[in-house]
Parts: C-alpha cells; structure tokens; sequence
C-alpha cells in the first residue's frame, strides 16, 4: 500500500493573494449604513474560523467604539462561560465597548424582524441605527457559501427558524458553492430581505486561507457576498475530471475537536467519491462526538429509508439533516459508500451508529473498503473541513 504522502493531495492552487485592505473594506461598509450613531455589530461564534479581531480593529479606526455593540451569533450552539470570556477577551480584549452579547436561539426576548411573517431574532438587531455583519466568506456544504448573510441571520434567529431553515438541508441542490436552486440559500436570503425591510444592515466578508486573511470586501450584504464568492471558491475548492474511488479526508485545527464538526470534512467531499467507493475520515475528535443531538436518529434508524421515513413522521428536527445525509451516503441502496473513521475520540460502538467503521489507519481502511490504491483513483484532502473538491 503506497504511504499516505504518496497518494495524490487534492488542494487548492496556490495563488499568491495581495494583501487584504481591512480598512477599504470597512470604510465602504460604513458608507453603506449612511452616517449611524449606534451600531451593532455582529461577529461569528468560536466554531467559526472567522478571524474577526483585524476587522474590528479596523472598524476601530473609523467609527467610536464606544458607540458599538458586539452580538455573537451563536446559531445554535452553546458554550461555557469561561469560553465565552476567553473568546470575547480574545476578539475585543482592549476594546470600549458599549455592549457584548451572546445570542440564545431559545431566549423568551427575542423579537420579530420584518412583521408577522418575518422570523425571530435577537433584540440588538433591532435596537440600533444600523447593524455591521461581519463574515468569512467559504463553501459550505448545503448553504451553498457561508458570510456575512449567515451571521446576520442564522446566526441571530430563533430556533424554530433555524430548524424551518435547515430542514431543506437534504435537498439535492443543497451543496458546495451552489446557490442557484438551492432552497437553504434561498432561505437565507430571505431572512436577510426581512432584516433590510427594517433595518439598514452591511457587511465586512473575510475570505481567509488557515490563519490568514487573503481577500476583503464590504458594502450591502448580498454584494458583498457577489464580490467574495468566486475569491473563496478559487481559494477554497479544486476539482477532478470524475469522482474519485476513494476520498481521504483529513480534518485539523478547531474542526477537528468533534465528529459534530469534523463531519464537514466529508459533507464538503461527498460528491466527489463514486457511488460505491470508499470514504476515510481522519479527525482526533478529543471531544468526542460533540453536539450529539442527531445521534438519535441514527440509532432509530439503520438506513436511508427508515431515517427519513421518521423525520417525515415526526417533523424535522436541529441536526437531522446530518444524520439523513450520512444514511444517504452510506446505504447501500442509496449512494452504497464504505466510511471509515481514523480518530483516538470515536468509539467502535459510535462509529457503527454513525454506519462507519473505526480503523487504525488509511491502510486498514482502504484494505477493509477493497481499495486498490495503486490500480484506483485514491485522493487526500487536506484540510478537508474547509477545502471541498468539485467534480466537473
């Protein structure tokens, strides 16, 4: 079996990018919201990648501190509070603020944006002359992109709305770099149309590659998605003539914590294996599983069949679409592709609920799965929780 740095890494191009004119962005952002005397601005949460401080620093340079507020868009996720302090000291640590807030997608305040048939959100979306999102701009997996347009909203809704959202998540059209058709994006946006019927709102998108920011833009929300998204593609993605035999994914960095995130590691490259291959999950997962809420599903439910059969049954709820799309990936009467997790923080019993197999290597994996390595088409992914590979 040829060693893993021999078999072929799928990354993408290196590009040399200039570097990234944070305050251009920022000015052009403000610009947008007119001449505000309060401000809310609205920054993505630790499970993000999003490297907010530099833009805060910039913002910092041209408009009062003390005249803004931060509000976490949480989504759905909860953290301790001493990993809230350790994040708000690490974005605005220094900083005169006129507020900090984490979103509670379950809080009795929230209110609505955008009349009765608008959703719900957090009050400071509202309280305030105007609201700053700030965003990193990248593939995701059914949103089509993450942004700005994601912090602003899903970020800041309501549960109910939250789960109305991603209960199209299953959707065929629901994948990397897509939006056309896409029922999640189209969702979004309209949230967003909601939020801009009452509020002036701009945004300040990053477009990042690991540690670093390579591309920034700013102004209305949706144009500033237009002028990041083909950035983040070119940065992000690479592709392959046809789908690979067998796909190894690779997950690092704060991805890497949990099955829960390290999942976007094959959600991002799903498509790029053929029916019948063979997928492999490398991940440490200290945490475990993590956010374990669609685990039950997957223990009701030993295929695709019975899975969505269930949800049709019961309504859909948060994290169902995880578990749906794995049972889709891995049903032999469906797309039929042998899984396999590399990791120290996954259990053998959890890696069968999760239709997988926990292994001690890519060899194992590739042996257990029927891999010819040197006769097959067998592709790393480095970094594959923020790098997905597109078939042509």
């Amino acid at each position: 079996m040829p060693p893993l740095a021999d078999i072929r890494l799928l990354a993408p191009p290196a590009v040399r990018w200039a570097p990234a004119d944070l305050h251009a962005a920022v000015r052009t952002a403000l610009a947008a919201l007119g001449s505000p005397g309060r401000l809310t601005v609205v920054v993505n949460d630790p499970q993000r990648a999003t490297d907010s401080r530099p833009v805060l620093e910039a913002l910092r340079a041209e408009f009062d501190p003390t005249r803004c507020r931060i509000l976490v868009a949480a989504g759905t996720h909860t953290f301790s509070a001493d990993a809230q302090a350790h994040f708000q000291m690490r974005i605005a640590g220094g900083f005169s603020l006129a507020g900090f807030a984490w979103h509670d997608c379950r809080a009795d305040e929230l209110v609505a944006v955008g009349g009765a048939d608008g959703w719900r959100g957090h009050p400071w979306l509202l309280d305030a002359d105007a609201v700053l999102a700030v965003g990193s701009v990248e593939p995701h997996y059914f949103a089509g992109f993450t942004g700005a347009h994601k912090t602003a909203t899903i970020g800041c809704a309501s549960c109910a709305d939250i789960e109305a959202n991603h209960a199209w998540a299953v959707h065929d059209s629901c994948r990397p770099c897509r939006t056309e058709g896409n029922p999640v994006f189209e969702g979004v946006r309209g949230l967003l149309a909601s939020l801009e019927q009452v509020q002036r709102v701009a945004a300040v998108n990053v477009v990042q590659r690991g540690d670093r920011i390579i591309h920034a833009c700013g102004g209305r929300v949706m144009p500033a998605l237009e002028a990041a998204a083909p950035v983040a593609e070119a940065a992000c993605t690479c592709r392959i003539d046809f789908p690979a035999d067998a796909i190894i994914a690779e997950v690092t960095g704060p991805l890497a914590a949990s099955f829960y995130q390290a999942d976007k590691g094959l959600k991002n490259n799903e498509w790029a294996v053929r029916d019948g291959g063979c997928m492999v999950l490398l991940a440490p997962c200290p945490d475990g599983i993590g956010q374990d809420h669609f685990m039950g599903l997957l223990r009701e439910a030993a295929d695709y069949e019975q899975a969505a059969a269930l949800v049709a049954r019961r309504g859909y709820r948060l994290g169902d679409h995880k578990a749906l799309r794995l049972r889709h990936l891995t049903d032999p009467r469906r797309r039929g592709v042998r899984l396999f997790i590399v990791s120290d923080g996954i259990n053998d019993e959890q890696a069968r609920t999760l239709g997988a197999a926990k292994v001690a290597d890519v060899d194992e994996a590739l042996r257990e799965g029927g891999i010819d390595a040197a006769g097959q088409v067998v592709c790393r992914v480095g970094d594959a929780g923020n790098t997905c590979v597109l078939t042509a």
